[in-house]
């Protein structure tokens, strides 16, 4: 009985030596689990007006670099998004127009210094108005030329003033997003709106709720390389 409960001791205690080890190695590569490595919250400390030329993430991964998220040139910023990051767009009728105006919203994702990142979903509340663009597709590059297409392109059908929650997109199976050790820019793009003109045709991300929802979420992991 004595040897049985020794061995049972000596199997606990090998789990136990091998499980800290393990967990001490995940620890020291910032890899515990999958998490926010980068998020947007438009409602504290303060408000923003929707009209910022750019919004700091408020969720940075520790070995990641700080991130803006910014217009392309074709976007007009528009007041009123109040908790959310707007703008008025072209009038694009494909993901090809959309391109050559520059009606994109953006952010990079860059690495510290011996680190590098892996993908795994990006989610967005996206808000427009009745003329609007609202047809959207989402890109990555690695060189800040080429965009490449994420999934398929989406529609935004709701017209409410805090915006809709977007269907997650999974990441995880893109290699060239994954043990990535340099910048790559995250782009999205949207057309379809029937005006530039007058009221009622900001297209954006969503509002953050009072207590500071995300409207902008990108999860991952980060580790040494």
């Amino acid at each position: 009985m004595k040897k049985k409960t020794s061995l049972l001791a000596a199997c606990h205690y090998s789990f136990l030596v091998k499980n800290f080890f393990l967990l001490t190695i995940l620890l020291f590569t910032g890899t515990l689990v999958q998490a926010q490595i980068l998020a947007w919250q438009f409602a504290l400390p303060e408000p923003t007006k929707g009209v910022e030329t750019s919004i700091g993430a408020t969720t940075v991964h520790e070995f990641l670099e700080t991130s803006l998220l910014t217009r392309g040139k074709g976007v007009l910023p528009k007041q009123g998004n109040s908790r959310g990051f707007s703008g008025n767009f072209g009038v694009d009728e494909s993901f090809e127009e959309a391109q050559k105006s520059n009606s994109y919203f953006q952010f990079e994702v860059k690495p510290k210094k011996g680190y590098q990142f892996s993908l795994t979903s990006l989610k967005a509340t996206l808000r427009r108005q009745e003329q609007s663009a609202h047809i959207y597709q989402w890109t990555y590059s690695l060189d800040g030329k080429n965009f490449i297409k994420i999934a398929e392109s989406a529609n935004v059908t709701s017209i409410h003033n805090n915006g809709a929650v977007q269907a997650p997109i999974d990441l995880s199976q893109i290699k060239a997003l994954q043990q990535v050790n340099k910048p790559i820019i995250l782009r999205l793009y949207a057309w379809g709106g029937l005006t530039n003109q007058g009221k009622a045709i900001a297209f954006g991300f969503g509002k953050s709720d009072a207590k500071g929802s995300n409207a902008l979420t990108l999860e991952g992991t980060v580790n040494k390389r």
